[in-house]
C-alpha cells in the first residue's frame, strides 16, 4: 500500500522540487530467468483501495529507479479498479513495463504520489490509499540487449560474432561488402543497426548488466581533436557533450548519462588500457582497444584483411578517444587502420557513441540497414497533417521538391535542413563550382555570376527550384510561404583552433558572439534563403568533397576532402567542388506523412 495522508493539491513542478516531503514506497523486483527467449515481462500498475474519499482521477505518481533517476513523467491514473484488472484491458493503469534479463534479476524502484493541483473540493486535505501491484507473465523477450545477444551466436550456440571480455560482449566481424576470402555468411555483421533520434547507429558492445554501447554509422562532423593530447580537455569531448548531446531525444531517460569512457593514453592500439584515465560523460566515442575488438575475430590486430574488413570500417577517417602521447592522438584511417597524428594538425571526422540503459525495449525493425531496430523510448511518430516540422529531431529525413533533405536543427523556431546529397545535373553528375569571389559567402561586392556558388544558389537555383526572386522583397508564391531566410555564421576556422570560432564572430574580436546584431559586410554573418553548413555543424561531413560556408583565413575557404571527409582548404575563386545547400522551413510547415527515416522520409505540406 501507499498512503497519501493529509495531502494538499500541488503542481508537478512543486512536487518534483520537494520529493523528500512526499509520500512514497520502495520495492524491489527480483528473480531468476532461465530462458532468454521466453523471459518474464513485468507490469507495475496501480489499484484503488475501497473506502477512499478522494477521486482517483486526481492522483499523480512518479517513479524512479534506485539511483533516483526519473523513469516516467508524472501522470494521472484514472478509474483505478483492482477488481477488473487484466493485462489486456489495463490502459491507464500500467505505470511501468520492463523485461527481465537472462540470469539473476534484481531492480529497485521508488514510487511517489501526490494530489493534482486541479483538484478542487472544500476539504483542503485528503487521504487516499492505493495498492501498487506487480503482474508478471511469460512472453517473447523484447529487451534490445537480449535480441542482440541471441544473434551473436550461430547454430548450436557456437560463438562466432563476439569477443567476451570482463563480462562485455564486443561485437566482432565483417562488414557487409567485405572481401569474400575473409567474410562469410556467419561472420558478417548486418544485424546491429539501430534508428534512434534521427540517426543510424551500430551496436558495438553489450554489457553484463544489459546496457548497450552504440556508435553512429556515419561521421557527424569534422574538427580538430584539440590543442593537446588529453581527451577530457579536447574539442571533440566538448563537441560530444555540448553540441551533439542535446540533439538526442529525451537522452536523460534513454542513455546512461553517467557512462564512463576509458581515455587512458596508449602507445599500442591492440593492448587493453588500464583504468588510468576514466571520463564520466553522456557522450563519447570508442577507444583504440574497443575499435580493435570490432574486427579482432577476423585476425590479428595488424592484419589488413582484418581491420580493412571490419564492420566499422566505412572507408572514411574518424577520431578515437585514445591519446598516444602528450602531442598525438589516435584516429582510424580510410583503410580501417589505426594511426596517430598531432591533435591540431588535421581536422578529422568524428563518430559519436552513447550507452543505452538496460531497460530499452525493441519496438520494431529487424536490425538491418534498410530496416534498423527502433526503440520504444524514441520520439513518437508524427501525426499526419497535425505535427509541425519544427517539433522533430536533428537527423530525420525530409522530402522537399522531390529531393531528400535532412534536419540539421531548429533555429529561431525554423527548421534548418540540408540536402542529403550534393546538387546534381540532369545526368546525375555532381555540379561543381567555385566558391564566392570573396572568401565571404554572399558578400554584396562578390562577382554575380553562376560561376560561384553563393550567387548561383541564391539566384539561379532559387528561382528555378522554388520560383523565388531574391530581389522581390515580398514574393508571393507557395515556396515563399514555406521558406524563411536563415542566419549563417562565418567565423574563420584556421589551423588548430576550436570549432567554436565558427560561431558568428564580429570583425576584429576574439570572443564568440552567438547573436550578432550588426549585419553588414564587415560582420562575419550572412542572411539569405540558401546557405551551406559550417564547420562543427551537424552532418557537415556527411557528403564527400563539398564546400562548407566557413572561411579558413582571409584568402581560403574550408571544404571536405574526398571520401575521407576530413577538412581541407582551398583559395576562393580557385578550385571547384560540389555543394549541399541548406534551407530554413518556416515554423508553420506541417508533416503530411512518413516517419522521418531514410526509407520513409517526411512529406511536408
Amino acid at each position: 500500500e501507499i498512503n497519501i495522508t493529509n495531502g494538499y493539491p500541488i503542481s508537478d513542478e512543486f512536487a518534483l522540487a520537494h520529493l523528500d516531503e512526499l509520500d512514497y514506497i520502495d520495492f524491489t523486483i527480483s528473480g531468476n530467468i532461465t530462458n532468454p527467449d521466453q523471459g518474464l515481462t513485468y507490469e507495475i500498475y496501480l489499484t484503488e483501495k475501497s473506502g477512499n474519499t478522494l477521486d482517483s482521477d486526481y492522483i499523480k505518481v512518479y517513479i524512479t529507479n534506485s539511483n533516483g533517476e526519473r523513469i516516467k513523467d508524472p501522470k494521472i491514473y484514472n478509474n483505478l479498479d483492482y477488481t477488473t484488472y487484466s493485462p489486456d484491458s489495463s490502459t491507464g493503469k500500467v505505470i511501468y513495463k520492463l523485461e527481465g534479463l537472462p540470469g539473476n534479476y534484481n531492480k529497485s524502484f521508488r514510487i511517489y504520489a501526490w494530489i493534482d493541483k486541479d483538484y478542487e473540493q472544500n476539504e483542503v486535505s485528503q487521504e487516499f490509499t492505493f495498492y501498487v501491484n506487480l503482474y508478471a507473465y511469460n512472453g517473447e523477450n523484447k529487451l534490445l540487449s537480449n535480441v542482440i545477444l541471441k544473434k551473436l551466436t550461430t547454430t548450436n550456440d557456437v560463438p562466432d560474432n563476439y569477443i567476451l571480455d570482463d563480462g562485455i560482449y564486443y561485437i566482432s566481424g565483417c562488414k557487409e561488402d567485405g572481401d569474400s576470402e575473409v567474410c562469410n555468411e556467419k561472420n558478417i555483421i548486418d544485424f546491429n543497426y539501430v534508428w534512434y533520434s534521427g540517426k543510424l547507429w551500430r551496436i558495438t558492445a553489450i554489457y553484463s548488466d544489459g546496457r548497450i554501447k552504440m556508435i553512429t554509422e556515419e561521421p557527424i562532423t569534422a574538427i580538430y581533436w584539440g590543442s593537446d593530447g588529453t581527451y577530457e580537455g579536447s574539442w571533440i569531448y566538448q563537441w560530444f557533450n555540448e553540441d551533439f548531446k542535446d540533439t538526442l531525444y529525451d537522452y536523460q531517460n534513454i542513455i546512461d548519462t553517467t557512462a564512463t569512457w576509458n581515455a587512458t593514453m596508449m602507445t599500442s592500439s591492440g593492448s587493453k588500457p588500464p583504468e588510468t584515465t576514466i571520463i564520466m560523460a553522456p557522450v563519447g566515442s570508442l577507444n583504440s582497444y574497443e575499435y580493435v575488438q570490432s574486427y579482432l575475430k577476423l585476425g590479428a590486430v595488424a592484419n589488413s584483411n582484418a581491420y580493412g574488413n571490419g564492420y566499422l570500417n566505412n572507408d572514411y577517417s574518424w577520431w578515437l578517444i585514445t591519446p598516444c602521447s602528450n602531442s598525438s592522438a589516435s584516429f582510424v584511417g580510410t583503410t580501417g587502420r589505426i594511426s596517430n597524428q598531432s591533435p591540431s594538425s588535421n581536422a578529422v571526422p568524428i563518430r559519436s557513441s552513447i550507452i543505452l540503459k538496460f531497460e530499452i525495449l525493441l519496438s520494431g525493425g529487424t536490425g538491418t540497414v534498410d530496416n534498423p531496430y527502433k526503440i520504444s523510448s524514441d520520439k513518437e511518430e508524427a501525426t499526419a497533417s497535425t505535427t509541425l516540422i519544427n517539433t522533430r529531431v536533428s537527423g530525420e529525413y525530409v522530402t522537399f521538391k522531390d529531393e531528400l533533405y535532412r534536419i540539421v536543427g531548429i533555429e529561431n523556431n525554423t527548421t534548418k535542413i540540408v540536402k542529403a546529397d550534393c546538387i546534381r545535373n540532369g545526368s546525375n553528375v555532381s555540379v561543381s563550382k567555385k566558391f564566392a569571389s570573396s572568401v565571404t559567402f554572399g558578400k554584396s561586392t562578390n562577382t554575380k555570376t553562376d560561376t560561384y556558388w553563393d550567387y548561383y544558389l541564391n539566384n539561379t537555383w532559387l528561382k528555378e527550384k522554388f520560383e523565388i526572386d531574391p530581389l522581390d522583397e515580398y514574393p508571393e508564391n507557395t515556396y515563399n510561404m514555406i521558406l524563411a531566410k536563415g542566419t549563417y555564421f562565418l567565423g574563420e576556422y584556421g589551423t588548430g583552433v576550436s570549432y567554436k570560432n565558427t560561431i558568428c564572430k564580429e570583425a576584429n574580436t576574439t570572443d564568440s558572439i552567438k547573436n550578432c546584431v550588426k549585419i553588414d559586410d564587415s560582420a562575419k554573418i550572412y542572411i539569405g534563403y540558401v546557405g551551406l553548413l559550417r564547420v562543427g555543424e551537424m552532418f557537415s561531413s556527411s557528403t564527400a568533397g563539398h564546400f562548407l560556408i566557413t572561411p579558413y583565413n582571409s584568402t581560403s575557404v574550408r571544404h571536405n576532402y574526398g571520401n575521407g571527409r576530413s577538412l581541407w582548404y582551398t583559395q576562393y575563386g580557385s578550385d571547384v567542388f560540389s555543394a549541399s545547400p541548406s534551407l530554413n522551413l518556416k515554423s508553420e510547415v506541417v508533416i503530411l506523412g512518413g516517419d522521418g527515416t531514410l526509407e520513409h522520409p517526411f512529406e511536408i505540406e
